[in-house]
C-alpha cells in the first residue's frame, strides 16, 4: 500500500510517431491559451506530478485526440503511440480505458481542427 505522504513522480512521454503531437491540460483543450507543448518525433517530455493525484491531458496527433488520465504512485514511461491504440470514436471504448501503470486513456476521438496553436499575432 502506498505511503500517506506525497512525493513527486515523473511522467515521461516519448513521441515515437512520425508526426508532431501536442500535449495540453484537458481543461484547456480547444481554448486559445499558450499552454500547449509540441513534441517533434523522437522528443520526450517529462512532467512532474504529485503522487496519487489525478492529472488529465489531451494528446493530439493530426486529427486523433486521446484524453488521458495520469494517477500513479511511481514513475511512468509511455510512448505516445500506445495512447492511440483502439478504435477512434466519440464514446469510451472498454478496451481503451484500461489503466496501465497509472496511465489511462478515457476517450479516443477525432478533432478535425488541425491547427492547435494560436494564429493571432500579439
Amino acid at each position: 500500500m502506498p505511503a500517506l505522504q506525497n512525493y513527486d513522480i515523473l511522467l515521461d512521454l516519448t513521441n515515437d510517431m512520425h508526426d508532431p503531437v501536442s500535449i495540453q491540460l484537458l481543461r484547456d483543450y480547444g481554448r486559445q491559451c499558450g499552454r500547449i507543448v509540441m513534441l517533434d518525433p523522437a522528443e520526450t517530455l517529462t512532467l512532474i506530478l504529485e503522487s496519487g493525484s489525478s492529472y488529465q491531458y489531451a494528446v493530439k496527433s493530426q486529427t486523433k485526440v486521446a484524453n488521458v488520465t495520469a494517477r500513479s504512485w511511481r514513475d511512468i514511461t509511455c510512448c505516445v503511440s500506445q495512447l492511440f491504440t483502439g478504435s477512434t470514436t466519440n464514446t469510451i471504448s472498454p478496451h481503451v480505458s484500461q489503466a496501465v501503470n497509472g496511465l489511462r486513456v478515457d476517450r479516443l476521438w477525432r478533432d478535425n481542427r488541425y491547427n492547435v496553436w494560436n494564429d493571432s499575432v500579439s
